[in-house]
């Protein structure tokens, strides 16, 4: 569907992100001539070097299980090209804008091999303006790192085609603006990719709603999943950027269309199925999709090789759909098999303007092998920016598994009556100090409703729930 028919679309149909994970029924109802435009542009990585189709073959499987209707746009490729897949022959549409040994801008004098700049090449094919894509997937830099050109040359070169971009594509379309995978071939390590793509998420962040970063490089497993060529990603690497930027737009479609109509939208559902959907290592720790233990379904995300009590699993909130001052839902199953037991925390990291602030809101204990609950009823997004949700544990560096997490948006004019113990159909500090009362089995301390005050929802009422009551109170 282009992005100008999105509006008129969106008020017939809203989505959650549970239906996404499955069959969402919101992308059924386009018809042909509403397909979302969608063109892939960079270098070789795009164009598929080591495998034909690359990763844009594996992106057009992922988008048909979602029944997403698009169509792949650019001067490259053709309509219908086939590869095998799950012992099925498939079809995808290989549309788009991928050459090989391409960098950001012609570089002078021009190398023996001949012109090689991306943004020349496009303009000289009008590619964009003809094309008009909904949606870009730009991935671009990797040949600048192997000529070790200098960060701020590849900056501002980014701006320039970005802008280019922009000027030719609809009003309301988006550029996703991919990080560079790892690479060690040519003088390539995570120093130079790391500090590179630390450059593209800054151009990204400059711009506004229609520039977004999307970290690319986080969805590998690093060189494991790059090809003997130490350059270009192996076909696991390229079957999982196709799965990552499937989860990207099925995720950025449903924000265009998921708040409208629901007065609590769902921000977030990851049941890691299938992916880790925009999840990432904190601190260094391993972060995979597992089938050893899950909560629900098959699959649940594994957090290993912890060397610091703070490492773990974290998730970037999107300002757009997230931003100051949102009242969230926010709960998630935990649970680790190392240790008798270990203390859990759901923190939100972000920055205030002068410091980074780690902001716990939430904690449990869990026993060896049994699932808990964390669970904060009525988190308030606070004052700051690049705000970041990520569990880790208190005194320990034991493996555990994430399963289940969900985030709903709340309507601020309706929120909750959680907490309600006395039954006086309100929830303020009576009840707080009701529940503290209780706690320290003094007398006089009747719960009309013990169920509201378990808003961890762990069927426990403890000092976990007290302190998350008193988080609410003061927030409000």
């Amino acid at each position: 569907m282009t992005m100008r028919k999105w509006k008129a679309f969106t008020a017939a149909c809203a989505v959650s992100l549970t239906a996404m994970a499955s069959v969402p029924q919101v992308y059924q109802q386009a018809g042909a001539a509403d397909q979302i435009h969608i063109m892939p542009i960079g270098d070789s990585i795009t164009f598929g070097l080591g495998e034909d189709g690359g990763y844009r073959k594996y992106l057009d499987y992922a988008l048909k299980a979602k029944e997403i209707d698009f169509d792949m746009v650019g001067p490259e490729g053709r309509n219908s090209e086939s590869f095998n897949y799950n012992g099925q022959n498939c079809r995808y549409d290989g549309n788009h804008a991928g050459y090989s040994g391409f960098t950001i801008k012609q570089q002078y004098p021009i190398p023996s091999w001949g012109e090689n700049g991306l943004l020349e090449r496009l303009q000289s094919k009008d590619a964009v303006k003809n094309a008009q894509p909904d949606i870009v997937l730009l991935i671009i830099g990797t040949n600048d790192m192997t000529a070790n050109r200098d960060l701020t040359a590849c900056e501002n070169d980014l701006h320039t085609l970005i802008d280019y971009i922009l000027g030719d594509m609809p009003e309301d379309g988006v550029i996703f603006l991919g990080s560079i995978p790892e690479f060690t071939a040519y003088g390539g390590s995570p120093q130079r990719v790391g500090n590179y793509n630390n450059t593209v998420k800054k151009v990204a962040e400059s711009y506004g709603d229609n520039v977004m970063f999307a970290d690319v490089h986080g969805s590998l497993n690093g060189m494991a999943d790059m090809s003997s060529d130490n350059l270009h990603p192996s076909g696991a690497g390229y079957e999982k950027m196709g799965k990552f930027w499937a989860e990207v737009i099925a995720e950025y479609l449903t924000s265009k269309g998921g708040d409208a109509d629901n007065e609590n939208p769902e921000i977030l559902h990851s049941d890691f199925e299938k992916s880790l959907s925009g999840w990432q290592s904190r601190g260094g720790a391993s972060v995979a999709v597992t089938t050893e233990k899950s909560f629900e379904g098959t699959g649940a995300a594994s957090v290993t090789g912890r060397t610091m009590d703070w490492n773990g699993i974290a998730y970037e909130l999107n300002s757009r759909r997230c931003p100051v001052g949102t009242h969230l839902q926010i709960k998630a199953k935990i649970m680790q098999n190392t240790e008798s037991s270990a203390h859990f925390k759901m923190t939100m990291q972000y920055n205030d303007g002068e410091k980074t602030v780690y902001d716990t809101f939430a904690e449990c204990d869990s026993a060896q092998g049994v699932w808990a609950t964390l669970s904060s009823m009525d988190y308030v997004i606070p004052e700051g920016t690049e705000h970041i949700l990520y569990f880790e544990t208190s005194e320990s560096t034991c493996d555990f598994y994430l399963d289940e997490v969900m985030i709903t948006k709340l309507d601020e004019n309706n929120l909750p009556a959680a907490g309600d113990l006395n039954g006086d159909g309100a929830f303020n500090l009576a009840d707080a100090v009701l529940l503290q009362k209780w706690l320290l089995s003094l007398p006089d301390t009747e719960l009309q409703n013990w169920k509201a005050g378990d808003l961890h929802e762990d069927d426990v009422l403890n000092v976990y729930d007290l302190n998350q009551m008193k988080r609410i109170l003061f927030q409000s």
